[in-house]
Parts: structure tokens; C-alpha cells; sequence
């Protein structure tokens, strides 16, 4: 009968186990608009040392020679840039762009499509300037 005494007074003083911790959602990246993107990218790519920035910038050719063979247009052609949010593995996670041509707008969808550049640090900006001469 003890035994079931002392059953009785531990079950009676068990300690419910403290309620699991929720662990908050990842927050949604800051909204950024197309000015503040490109400053971004102007500051990381400035910080890239030599040989970084001349990776970067073979990989860009590349990408970008893909992209223009991708999207011949016969419209009059105007400049504009394209600006990349890369994560960790190179990938195009957001992008902007400064102007509403169809060229334009088939560049951003070509370039934001493929990795390219694996940059040493995530997020990493990366811009695309485009302009045209006589």
C-alpha cells in the first residue's frame, strides 16, 4: 500500500513540461525599390577585391552575351540597367529594373533566371548596366 501511496503523491507533483518554444518565421526581406538596389550592388561589387571583380565581371559577359542573343527586338534601343539580389549559391532571389522597354524586360527575365556568380558573402547585389552608342 505504500507503494501505491508513494505513486499516487509523485504522479500528484510531476511537473507538465514547459510548452515548446515557437521559433518565429524567417522574415521577409526588406522591401527595397530599384535606386536602392542599385546603390547595393554599386557597394558590394566596389568591396569585391581584383580577382573577385574580374570573375564577376567574366560571368557577367558571358550571362549577358546569352541574354542579348536571347532577346533581339527591333525596337529602338534605350539604355538601362538590371540589378540582381544573388543568395549563396549565385542565384537570383530578386531583381529590378529602370526601364519599361521589351528589351528591358526580356534582359531582367534572362538574367535573373540563371546562377552565374557564387558570391563570398549572401545577399549580394549585383547590377547589369546596358547603354548603346551610335
Amino acid at each position: 500500500m505504500q507503494t501505491i501511496a508513494l505513486m499516487l503523491l509523485l504522479a500528484g507533483t510531476q511537473v507538465s513540461p514547459a510548452p515548446l518554444a515557437q521559433v518565429p518565421a524567417p522574415e521577409a526581406p526588406a522591401p527595397l525599390d530599384y535606386d536602392a538596389a542599385k546603390a547595393l550592388a554599386d557597394r558590394d561589387e566596389a568591396a569585391l577585391p581584383q580577382l573577385g571583380s574580374e570573375t564577376l565581371r567574366a560571368s557577367q559577359t558571358r550571362l549577358l552575351e546569352r541574354a542579348t542573343d536571347a532577346c533581339r527586338t527591333t525596337e529602338k534601343p534605350k539604355a538601362f540597367t538590371v540589378v540582381l539580389e544573388l543568395d549563396a549559391k549565385g542565384t537570383a532571389t530578386r531583381h529590378w529594373r529602370n526601364a519599361e522597354t521589351g528589351l528591358a524586360r526580356c534582359m531582367e527575365d534572362k538574367l535573373s533566371r540563371q546562377a552565374f556568380y557564387v558570391p563570398a558573402t549572401a545577399p549580394f547585389y549585383v547590377s547589369f548596366e546596358v547603354t548603346f552608342t551610335p
